[in-house]
């Protein structure tokens, strides 16, 4: 599904973002939110003519650069240059004229854009990770209270042991390749492994539990099978 704001059609996608540059401009509490998000994931670049203690001790601690500069008074080149091979940028500044200036300077050179006010082409959403699952939640602007009852609603339900659940389908997978031969009988066997209770409360104790309720399964397929 699409989601639309202000005109606009975005899709969720999800981008690897190692060995790419986030450009924040702004050193308030949006920027420091925005880099600290960014910094798992990317190399990371802070600018502002005030940097808060909290900017500085996440620059200390993680892959974030601080650039001290008062961005009211600088040319269009020196912010192009400041913005240089970035891959995305934020403009978080507290002056709306001058984050309108960084958005269109940034979107004259092809690079995407990330504003609060959903006038970018990237939107962050609320995110949930259980290990190898990830889920994306947003609202594109229409509601964050919505986004962040999602959110709680779904984190109840989708407990750490999806995460455990992923490592077991993909070790029990492995498995069945080198035992069972039709691709069919495989997914049957996944299947049953994934809907069944005893495994998920084995998993709630420790993977080591629900490996061993899993594997008694695919075993006591195999020895039926002969």
């Amino acid at each position: 599904m699409t989601g639309r704001a202000l005109g606009r059609k975005y899709l969720p996608l999800f981008i690897d973002m190692e060995g790419r540059k986030v450009v924040v401009f702004g050193g308030g509490s949006v920027g420091f939110r925005k880099a600290s998000l960014f910094a798992e994931y990317a190399e990371t670049v802070v600018i502002s003519i005030d940097l808060s203690p909290e900017l500085e001790e996440l620059a200390s601690s993680s892959k974030v650069e601080l650039i001290k500069s008062d961005l009211s008074s600088v040319s269009d080149e020196s912010i192009l240059d400041l913005m240089e091979d970035a891959f995305l940028v934020i403009p978080a500044t507290n002056v709306p004229s001058l984050n309108d200036r960084i958005r269109e300077l940034a979107q004259g050179c092809g690079i995407l854009v990330n504003r609060i006010d959903m006038a970018g082409e990237v939107v962050i959403p609320s995110v949930i990770q259980r290990n190898g699952l990830s889920i994306g939640i947003s609202t594109f602007g229409s509601s964050p209270a919505v986004s962040k009852y999602t959110r709680r609603k779904l984190e109840a339900i989708i407990t750490p042991q999806y995460g455990e659940m992923i490592r077991l389908q993909d070790e029990m997978r492995t498995l069945l390749k080198s035992k069972v031969d039709l691709q069919k009988e495989r997914k049957a066997l996944l299947w049953k492994i994934l809907e069944d209770k005893a495994i998920w409360d084995a998993l709630e104790v420790s993977y080591e539990k629900g490996y061993n309720v899993a594997y008694n399964i695919v075993q006591e397929h195999l020895d039926k099978k002969g």
